[in-house]
């Protein structure tokens, strides 16, 4: 019994060495290290509860299993009811909207994406209160090819219209083989993404200036990726590490 308290000591050490980042405060963190999802940090659900961009999918709040450390995001073929009709493939969305937001800062997650045409993982964030745009994509992938990550920021232009800057440009052809750290470092001026530490793609145009929520979810097809078919393995999993965000200390 010593040797196994000595043990669980030594790793929850580590643990809490690998959350620490010099000149940064960890504000939010899940590790899932539970046996379900934390539901003091994260709603199950879309805050905006319809659906958006032509995806297939119904949100169902059993999409999440815990275990090992990992959180699972699983979509299946299943029927479901949401937003007025019966879809065809459930999956999961979670968001901290009205549990946490943050103005600024560093943005992380390490995550293995699923692969299989129709699969569209993303880990995102959107202004609180509710609203669109901005929107800052920390990562986005479509299962057709998980050798491109998507790192984007949308916006309004001087116009009035919407307005994109991004970027999907990885090192490693298959992202779906291994778990990847995916960050952003949003300032007043710039946002930066970095893949496993190294800067990938920066953009000063539509910088956000209002507090933000996190939003980690797998969607099925939709307007972007190609739909799914017969090669697509059900059920896919969007499998999660841990979520973390940092403030710049002062």
């Amino acid at each position: 019994m010593r040797l196994l308290v000595t043990l669980a000591g030594l790793i929850s050490a580590v643990s809490c060495l690998a959350q620490q980042k010099a000149g940064w405060k960890l504000t939010f963190q899940d590790e899932f290290n539970g046996a379900r999802l934390d539901l003091s940090k994260w709603n199950p659900q879309d805050p905006w509860g319809r659906v958006r961009n032509r995806e297939l999918q119904a949100y169902v709040q059993d999409a999440f299993a815990v275990y090992d450390g990992i959180l699972h995001i699983k979509a299946e073929k299943r029927a479901a009811d949401y937003d007025g009709a019966t879809r065809q493939y459930t999956s999961g969305m979670m968001t901290t909207y009205r549990k946490f937001a943050q103005k600024y800062g560093w943005f992380e997650i390490r995550c293995r994406v699923p692969k299989g045409n129709g699969l569209w993982p993303a880990f995102w964030m959107l202004p609180e209160p509710l609203g669109w745009p901005p929107e800052i994509d920390v990562l986005e992938n479509l299962g057709q090819d998980t050798g491109v990550a998507y790192f984007t920021n949308h916006f309004t232009g001087p116009d009035g219209r919407h307005a994109s800057k991004g970027s999907g440009k990885v090192a490693t052809p298959g992202l779906s083989a291994d778990f990847h750290t995916y960050a952003a470092e949003w300032t007043p001026e710039t946002i930066v993404w970095y893949f496993d530490g190294v800067e990938k793609f920066r953009s000063d145009q539509g910088v956000p200036q209002q507090p933000m929520y996190l939003l980690v979810n797998l969607a099925i097809g939709g307007s972007w990726p190609a739909p799914p078919d017969e090669t697509t393995v059900w059920p896919a999993s969007f499998d999660v590490d841990y979520v973390r965000a940092y403030a710049k200390e002062q």
